[in-house]
C-alpha cells in the first residue's frame, strides 16, 4: 500500500473552490486501486491525502486515466499542488 500527499498553499477564497471540486469527486468515478481519501487544511494550506492498492494504480491514476484525486481537486481550484508519494512500512488499524 502506499499514500500520496498532493497540497497547495490556499488563501480563504480558494477553499471554497477546493471544496466544490472535492465535492465533484466524492460523487464521481474513483480510479481502480484508490483505498481511501481525506482532504485536510491547515491555516494555509489543503492536501489530498490518497491510500492506493498499489504504486501501480497510483501510476495509472496519474499518468494513463489522469484521475488523480488531487490533481483532480487542485486543477479545479485553479491552484498548483506539490505531489509526493509514501510507500506504507507499518499501520495501524482500530477493531
Amino acid at each position: 500500500m502506499i499514500f500520496s500527499i498532493a497540497h497547495a498553499n490556499a488563501d480563504e477564497a480558494a477553499h471554497a473552490n477546493v471544496l466544490g471540486a472535492w465535492s465533484d469527486l466524492v460523487v464521481g468515478k474513483r480510479p481502480e486501486g484508490l483505498v481511501d481519501c481525506y482532504l485536510l487544511k491547515t491555516d494555509d494550506t489543503v492536501q489530498v491525502v490518497a491510500a492506493w492498492d498499489s504504486v501501480d494504480h497510483h501510476d495509472r491514476a496519474v499518468h494513463e486515466e489522469g484521475d488523480h484525486p488531487g490533481y483532480a481537486v487542485f486543477e479545479a481550484a485553479g491552484l498548483d499542488c506539490t505531489h509526493t508519494v509514501h510507500n506504507v512500512l507499518g499501520s495501524i488499524h482500530q477493531h
